[in-house]
């Protein structure tokens, strides 16, 4: 009997110290989680051994990048404290010049033949008048959905050029091509960058698929500014559309929710901190959504999955619901909808025809963040209807 009860208190020590060691483990995974991206201070910077002296370009919202600007036209991009590019005017550019200065590339400013494998990136080098820089593209002419990109294909003056995963090096390399513009995607395939830099093709990841806050992923404008020789244009720009969003908030307190159901009958939620939700935050909404554990530890990932019935009971009284049009373009109308889950013809916001569908361009036109952002606020307001471009109301 006393042998038992030991082998008993053993057991309930071993078990204390899992749980224990469980708890420590978690505790430092969430710390590390929520850690501010540690930038290191370029303000000094060795270019073919001379000491450059530089300034930091204030950033207002946006996180995953710093830029410092040095004499003699000199920029480093810091990009989420994990690559680094220097940007050089063409003449001060030589083969070689990034191992000498231990940077992931270097990028004669003004540089042209760009393969364009970040569809949001489109918009802002339009906005600054540097599209034609862009000469290929990782997506189809019918694949775009902003009128000029899928003009530019029609007429040639952007070329396909194969998906970020199996880009076509052969047409790259005939063509010129010196530079590919990345999605964070391309991290899921290092064989695929590998294969572009042995090449002599310098590979550039747009990390602004991470910022939570939606003006920043606008602010990504200043980072293309310095790439094309466009930096006044790219501050005016920002600046002018940031200018737009003063007193946007309706007078009065709004909840919403944004969604889409998959094919398994799942509602498919875009987290609490998410760009998206964000949006409708800037329009002066309080955001509806299902609690998650570790939200805050899902900033890579941008939607999540839950029941219907979890969906129900965190967003049934939301005054406006967001169908997510883009990923499920098959939700034509109300009927339509209700048709996916007897539950929704029970939120509010069906009640009311409240439910308004996000058509594909706002995944794309990141230039327009400030306008999609005021397209909500008139959709609160129950103003100018008719003057909404980036979303349909489900009738």
């Amino acid at each position: 009997m006393l042998k038992e009860k030991k082998i008993i208190v053993r057991i309930f020590f071993f078990k204390a110290f899992l749980f224990f060691t469980a708890f420590i483990f978690a505790s430092c995974s969430k710390k590390i989680s929520q850690a501010q991206i540690q930038y290191k201070d370029f303000s000094e910077f060795e270019f073919k051994g001379k000491i450059l002296s530089g300034k930091k370009i204030q950033t207002s919202y946006a996180s995953q990048f710093c830029i410092y600007e040095y004499q003699d036209g000199i920029s480093l991009i810091d990009i989420s404290g994990k690559e680094k590019y220097l940007v050089v005017p063409k003449e001060k550019y030589s083969d070689g010049l990034k191992e000498s200065v231990k940077v992931n590339a270097v990028i004669p400013r003004g540089i042209e033949n760009i393969y364009l494998a970040s569809s949001s990136a489109y918009s802002l080098w339009d906005a600054i008048g540097a599209e034609e820089k862009l000469g290929f593209s990782s997506i189809k002419e019918n694949d775009w959905y902003i009128p000029k990109a899928s003009n530019a294909m029609k007429s040639g003056k952007l070329v396909y050029a194969g998906k970020y995963r199996m880009p076509d090096y052969e047409l790259l390399l005939k063509s010129g091509c010196k530079l590919a513009i990345e999605s964070t995607m391309i991290l899921h395939v290092p064989k695929v960058k590998e294969k572009l830099e042995q090449l002599g093709i310098s590979v550039f990841t747009d990390y602004s698929s991470y910022e939570d806050n939606p003006l920043g992923r606008l602010e990504w404008i200043k980072v293309y500014g310095e790439i094309s020789g466009c930096q006044e244009k790219a501050l005016s720009f920002f600046d002018s559309q940031v200018e737009l969003l003063k007193n946007n908030a309706p007078s009065k307190k709004i909840t919403a929710s944004y969604f889409y159901i998959n094919n398994r009958g799942m509602a498919i939620v875009r987290g609490s901190e998410n760009y998206i939700s964000n949006m409708l935050r800037y329009a002066g909404a309080e955001y509806l959504c299902p609690k998650i554990k570790k939200d805050s530890e899902l900033k890579s990932r941008p939607t999540f999955s839950v029941s219907m019935e979890e969906f129900y009971k965190a967003c049934k009284s939301s005054e406006f619901l967001f169908y997510d049009g883009n990923i499920d373009s098959s939700c034509a109308s109300l009927s339509m909808l209700k048709e996916k889950n007897p539950l929704l013809a029970e939120f509010d916001a069906v009640k009311k025809a409240n439910v308004w569908c996000a058509k594909k361009t706002i995944y794309q036109d990141t230039a327009q963040i400030p306008k999609i952002i005021l397209d909500v606020n008139k959709i609160f307001s129950a103003s100018g209807e008719e003057e909404i471009t980036f979303f349909e109301r489900l009738k």
